[in-house]
């Protein structure tokens, strides 16, 4: 082999490491990417578990609400009371759903 022919096969060779350099920053900085993706997913999951408890407080609230209302004959407050307290486990429902989505997607 003469050395024209060493001179472009070392500088081909050098060129493919090149390009395989930059594949390898492309996929470590997706990853980066994917990583802070996966971090603010997962933030956004645990605030909202951690409004679970206040709305359980707030339904029993209601529900303590309602039993003293039809205690008192107050049925338009006996209503409205379960009206509040349905909402209240409806949205806890939610909120659980939607974080574990969020947390399946991240294990993904």
């Amino acid at each position: 082999m003469d050395s024209i022919t060493k001179q472009i096969l070392q500088k081909f060779s050098t060129q493919k490491v090149d390009l395989s350099l930059i594949d390898n920053l492309r996929k470590e900085y997706g990853s980066l990417q994917t990583l802070g993706l996966e971090m603010e997913m997962l933030d956004i999951a645990n605030k909202l578990e951690k409004r679970i408890p206040d709305y359980k407080n707030l339904k029993n609230k209601f529900d303590d609400l309602a039993s003293k209302a039809k205690e008192l004959g107050v049925d338009k407050m006996v209503n409205d009371a379960k009206e509040f307290s349905k909402a209240c486990t409806d949205s806890i429902q939610k909120i659980q759903k939607q974080s574990s989505s969020l947390k399946s997607l991240i294990k993904k």
